[in-house]
């Protein structure tokens, strides 16, 4: 039995269909995927997010890419004082998205793609929202300040403390005034 990881937001598109002209894309959570991706990522809240973008061939039927502009409003916790701290995402997002055949293909020739995002559509079909919670993911502070918040003094080093290693410069300054 396979155990299925949760998609909080569920998009998937068939790359190897899509028609030569691309097509517009646009992604706009609802309420409920809005709160699973909150929880999945630790958020106080994430009041909106919205994706706009094109999908287009690259090589028809092996691959495409995904180019879109991604905007949120979320709410995460202070590290310092624990207040909620507000914040606007707004980012771009470029994925070039391969069949399987395709990246098996590039693996083989040793092709380097490091300079983009690559995902691997399987059986042709790629979760465009997955990819774009991830995206998300990246652009969030990893250490959301509220104004105002002072992270605490370290404690001052104490010498009587034996359970603190002693600084081995200090040891050499007390040589060293000793001549």
């Amino acid at each position: 039995m396979t155990t299925r990881i949760p998609v909080e937001l569920h998009r998937p598109f068939d790359i190897v269909s899509l028609p030569d002209g691309g097509r517009g894309i646009e992604i706009t959570a609802s309420q409920a995927e809005r709160d699973a991706i909150a929880r999945r990522l630790g958020l106080l809240g994430l009041g909106d997010f919205t994706v706009r973008g094109r999908l287009d061939p690259l090589r028809r039927g092996r691959s495409a890419v995904f180019d879109a502009r991604m905007t949120a409003s979320v709410t995460q916790e202070c590290i310092v004082s624990g207040d909620p701290v507000e914040a606007a995402i707004d980012e771009e997002i470029h994925v070039r998205l391969l069949t399987e055949d395709e990246a098996e293909t590039r693996a083989e020739l040793d092709l380097d793609v490091d300079e983009e995002d690559v995902e691997v559509a399987t059986a042709g079909i790629v979760d465009l929202g997955d990819i774009c919670v991830q995206y998300l993911t990246v652009a969030l502070d990893p250490y959301p300040r509220a104004p105002g918040a002072v992270a605490p003094a370290l404690p001052e080093e104490d010498d009587a403390d034996d359970n603190i290693a002693p600084n081995p410069f200090a040891v050499l300054k007390k040589l060293k005034d000793k001549t």
